[in-house]
């Protein structure tokens, strides 16, 4: 077990002494504010809510040197595209990718080179592009891009990461088969207490923590998490909207 697991496990039993010990927490009054018109309710409610990540979100595979590949084929934006990120050297299929961004491949741009790798975006303007990476130890690999109309073209699932406490990380994915969130240690990323999702929207009391989506088919679904034992306040962390919809 990893010192961050164990400090994890520290902080959940401590807080389950606490309360069984009948300690309460202080929390702050809370600051009353003024309830909204309802024309205004309305209007906030019929306006649209933009979705930024969406248009960054695509099918990502890692490519070597802590890197990977958001690969995208939407006509409506351009056409094919290899956004490539940096992300932590225990990177795993499914965690978030929203790293710093690193190069651009299109139709513009099909060439680039990054830590060590040349990379090279193929048949740009054909019905079959792909990203072709060259230079790492493991020889030549080539990423076909998402087919033009399908989810994965379009970026529909979109992935964020959130800290609940207990040094443990939240990762949330939100797509066309709804939200999903599974948990990982904060310090090295190792997976633990398994997945929630719209089949199963809470994790078993045998997790030793709460983990429940709210409004699992819904269209604002939220992961509501409780780290600190009963007795306590659990928080909410919003799924982030889907890159696209049906």
């Amino acid at each position: 077990m990893s010192a961050s697991a164990r400090h994890r496990r520290a902080l959940l039993t401590a807080s389950v002494l606490l309360t069984a010990l009948g300690t309460t927490a202080v929390l702050p009054a809370a600051t009353a504010s003024a309830a909204p018109t309802v024309k205004a309710a309305e209007a906030a409610k019929a306006t649209p809510k933009p979705n930024p990540a969406g248009r960054y979100a695509g099918k990502a595979v890692a490519i070597g040197k802590d890197m990977v590949a958001v690969l995208r084929n939407d006509p409506k934006a351009g056409g094919p595209e290899a956004w490539i990120r940096a992300v932590p050297a225990h990177w795993r299929s499914g965690d978030a990718y929203m790293g710093r961004t690193l190069a651009k491949l299109d139709r513009g741009h099909v060439t680039a080179a990054q830590r060590g790798l040349s990379l090279r975006l193929t048949d740009a303007k054909g019905a079959k592009p792909a990203l072709r990476v060259t230079g790492a130890k493991g020889g030549p690999r080539t990423f076909a891009l998402p087919k033009a109309g399908t989810p994965d073209a379009r970026g529909c699932t979109v992935i964020t990461e959130s800290f609940i406490g207990a040094g443990t990380v939240a990762v949330l994915s939100n797509g066309l088969s709804g939200p999903s969130a599974f948990f990982k240690d904060a310090g090295d990323g190792t997976r633990f207490a398994g997945v929630v999702n719209r089949a199963h929207p809470s994790l078993p009391k045998s997790a030793g923590f709460l983990a429940q989506i709210v409004d699992p088919n819904g269209v604002a679904p939220k992961l509501r998490t409780n780290m600190e034992g009963g007795g306590h306040p659990a928080s909410t962390t919003p799924f982030p909207a889907p890159g696209c919809v049906k």
